[in-house]
């Protein structure tokens, strides 16, 4: 029975875990996607008034069929 490995990322623990797209062979190779897929992330920092109140950010995931 052959094995295949996905990859799934937590950024904190007030968002779920995120399955990013891709099935590996090895761990090595999940890895080695892994540290490419955050070294090319996208950060953006946005300035806030005070006076505002908070917003929950949300993630939608597209389900695997």
């Amino acid at each position: 029975m052959k094995h295949l490995y996905a990859v799934w990322i937590k950024i904190d623990e007030t968002l779920p875990w995120v399955e990013l797209e891709g099935e590996y062979q090895t761990i090595r190779e999940a890895k080695k996607t892994v540290k490419t897929v955050l070294n090319s992330a996208k950060i953006k920092f946005v300035k806030v008034s005070e006076q505002r109140e908070h917003v929950k950010a949300l993630i939608t995931a597209k389900a695997r069929r």
